[in-house]
């Protein structure tokens, strides 16, 4: 599950000096579950197929992003904007002991009135117990 607390949108002009930042008020939920299918179990390289399915909530925040905010967000998935979403992705990770790194790409669609798609790369480290 993901809670983004604060997002940024940022705007250049048509004069291509001028730049404005202005945070939203919006802040997606997501949650997403599903199985992770490997292959090389043995050894310290791994390739990696998932998918996964659940949904995401979209709510609009008029205060400030607080723990408030996100219990505010949990309580609304059954009233609010909440729509179906789906995570086909893959990756690799490589592991020393324990430690790893992780690369992980996917496309997350949500369905709203139609698929969005939207593309995550992540990229970091991973431990393993």
């Amino acid at each position: 599950m993901s809670y983004e607390f604060a997002r940024n949108y940022t705007t250049t002009f048509s004069n291509g000096g001028t730049t404005s930042f202005a945070t939203t008020r919006l802040r997606p939920l997501t949650a997403l579950f599903g199985p992770k299918f490997q292959v090389g179990s043995s050894g310290p390289v791994r390739v990696f197929v998932t998918g996964k399915v659940d949904f995401i909530n979209f709510t609009n925040i008029n205060g400030t992003a607080s723990g408030s905010s996100f219990v505010n967000s949990v309580n609304n998935v059954p009233y609010g904007d909440t729509h179906v979403a789906f995570y086909p992705g893959g990756g690799t990770e490589g592991f020393w002991g324990p430690f790893g790194l992780r690369l992980n790409a996917g496309d997350e669609i949500f369905l709203d009135n139609g698929a969005h798609n939207n593309l995550r790369v992540t990229f970091g480290p991973h431990f393993r117990f």
